[in-house]
């Protein structure tokens, strides 16, 4: 499941994922940022992780479509939750993607993760 978090920033997209997410919780995410980028050139990611269960086969294949289409629009991506799921999903995402940064943040560093997404002289890559 996705859940939108409220930011105080206008180019970053925030989001609480907990649970299984599917191809449904990946069209959530997708419209608050074509909301975004309409009016911001780039964008930050702040991902909370809360007994994060995976994705199912259909929210993968929508995650990378995504991903795929809007890459060259993310500069950073923060993720703040449990190393194991930051370590397996970095690699993958890294391997198919090589020009994201992304960032792995524990819960008691969560306005630090805040700081360091929000930051706007961060690389773009175009």
């Amino acid at each position: 499941m996705l859940e939108l978090l409220p930011l105080p920033f206008t180019h970053v997209v925030g989001v609480r994922v907990s649970g299984k997410v599917n191809h449904t919780d990946i069209e959530t995410i997708l419209a608050e940022v074509e909301n975004k980028i309409a009016s911001e050139e780039y964008l930050g990611v702040f991902i909370e992780l809360e007994h994060f269960d995976g994705f199912t086969i259909r929210g993968l294949l929508r995650e990378f479509k995504f991903l795929a289409k809007y890459i060259n629009r993310f500069t950073r991506t923060a993720i703040v939750g449990e190393p194991r799921w930051f370590n397996r999903g970095t690699q993958l995402i890294t391997r198919v993607f090589p020009n994201i940064e992304i960032e792995h943040f524990t819960a008691l560093q969560k306005d630090e993760a805040l700081l360091w997404v929000s930051e706007r002289d961060a690389g773009t890559f175009g």
